[in-house]
């Protein structure tokens, strides 16, 4: 049975992320040079606080007539992280 990890190796390990003091283009800019469409938020500790999205974004910023360059990533992230281990099976992530 396929598991999460061999996944995640065959699509590449990277994961990019910023703090929570980023502004919100900061982190739309390095969505789009990383070509990816999320960041994880950690804290100055490294610990995972959240997730920024393009959908936090199309919605907690553009609808809402906010500025991405004035609005911190905490102020639109997504706060609960759901997540799986490495080791978990793939009908289980799912």
């Amino acid at each position: 049975m396929t598991k999460v990890q061999d996944i995640v190796a065959a699509k590449g390990n990277a994961v990019w992320s910023l703090g929570p003091a980023h502004s919100v283009y900061q982190a739309i800019e390095m969505m789009a040079l990383k070509g990816v469409g999320a960041l994880t938020v950690l804290s100055d500790e490294g610990k995972l606080i959240g997730i920024i999205s393009e959908r936090d974004y199309a919605r907690k910023v553009i609808l809402e007539g906010k500025s991405s360059k004035t609005t911190q990533v905490a102020e639109i992230m997504t706060r609960e992280v759901i997540f799986v281990e490495h080791e978990s099976k793939v009908d289980e992530a799912m």
